[in-house]
């Protein structure tokens, strides 16, 4: 390497910092997933035997697994299993007719005593007053099984996907329970809310980006001084850290002793050469460490407030990214967005309140 090449690296330090951590942007956590898939292989939820809930895949990755439909809830049926615990007749009361169990099934309660009719006192009730069966609509039911409110069970229909009976909450309606980003593991991108929907979970700091660590995962994996060609001198990781590539030691010669050229590639100079150290205004660099061309690092300074070093996607310069609804979990409302300023987080829908950022059906 000549002196007007190695002179062309202490210029140019930041930028070529810069290109090293895009050049190698592979994360930390992406390195032990793939030791998992070559040992064991990332599993899916049908492998973990998961129908609800989050799990682990193996690989550091959090997977939604779904949520169950009322009358089913999670965990009931088993770690991760939908299930439901049915009742008898007895426990729910009806002395005749058909009745459900609690769990979608139907119950035969028995016949009433001649001269009662079943209903007469209240649903799968015997007594003496007529009772006249209701419709689907007349009881605002919009899907599954139901009670006409005398002695029978009637059908009222199915929902259209992604929306099942009872999987927004509410029982015999249809909807959709969605996940959020922290409950689906998600930290940066955009992911499946699992209900037709896309989320915004934000972005990365750099040198972190999305997706290195993992599906919606930041992260960032340091260089090596051989990928960067660099034989001596303290030289930046591309991930935040640093590297210690050799010195130029073994005594002078005529010339006088030998320097680190460079930021990466670095090599030792010829007897004699000097190395004049850059600074942190002549790269432009506002914070953090960058190389100084000469084997060494400068410390360019901390930020303040809400900003931090590369925060606003830039590297080397004080900024803060705001963050999203989605990323906070927020449905609806205002809320911080980590930058000191807010986001507005829309309102909730008919029959809906908005209570600490989420939307909870009114009682």
């Amino acid at each position: 390497m000549n002196l007007a090449s190695r002179i062309v690296f202490v210029l140019f330090p930041v930028a070529l910092a810069a290109a090293s951590c895009s050049r190698t942007d592979i994360s930390f956590e992406s390195s032990s997933a793939i030791d998992a898939s070559v040992e064991g292989g990332c599993r899916a939820c049908s492998d973990l035997g998961a129908t609800c809930g989050t799990v682990d895949d193996g690989c550091g990755n959090t997977l939604a697994c779904g949520h169950c439909s009322l009358p089913e809830t999670c965990g009931v049926g088993g770690t991760n299993k939908c299930g439901c615990t049915s009742k008898s007749c007895l426990a729910i009361g009806a002395e005749c007719g058909e009745a459900l169990d609690g769990c979608d099934k139907i119950l035969s309660c028995g016949v009433c005593p001649a001269g009662e009719i079943c209903g007469g006192a209240g649903a799968n009730r015997c007594g003496r007053a007529p009772c006249t069966p209701k419709t689907c609509g007349e009881l605002g039911v919009a899907c599954g099984k139901v009670s006409d409110g005398c002695s029978h069970i009637i059908e009222c229909g199915g929902c259209a996907t992604p929306d099942t009976c009872g999987g927004g909450g509410v029982t015999n309606q249809c909807g959709c329970t969605p996940y959020g980003c922290m409950e689906l593991g998600a930290a940066c991108g955009v992911a499946s809310n699992g209900c037709g929907k896309s989320l915004d979970c934000g972005g990365c700091t750099p040198p972190k980006s999305c997706g290195v660590g993992g599906t919606n995962k930041c992260g960032c994996v340091p260089v090596t001084c051989a990928a960067i060609d660099a034989h001596c001198g303290t030289m930046l990781d591309g991930c935040g850290g640093t590297l210690e590539c050799g010195s130029c030691g073994g005594g002078r010669g005529r010339g006088g002793a030998k320097v680190c050229l460079g930021v990466g590639p670095a090599n030792c100079s010829e007897e004699g050469e000097h190395c004049t150290p850059t600074t942190c205004a002549r790269v432009g660099a506002r914070c953090g460490s960058v190389a100084n061309g000469c084997g060494g690092l400068l410390d360019c300074g901390a930020c303040n407030g809400h900003d931090t070093c590369g925060g606003g996607g830039v590297v080397s310069q004080c900024g803060c990214t705001p963050t999203t609804c989605d990323a906070r979990g927020a449905q609806c409302g205002t809320t911080d967005d980590g930058c000191g300023g807010s986001l507005d987080c829309g309102v909730c829908g008919v029959g809906l309140a908005c209570l600490t950022n989420r939307c909870a059906r009114m009682r």
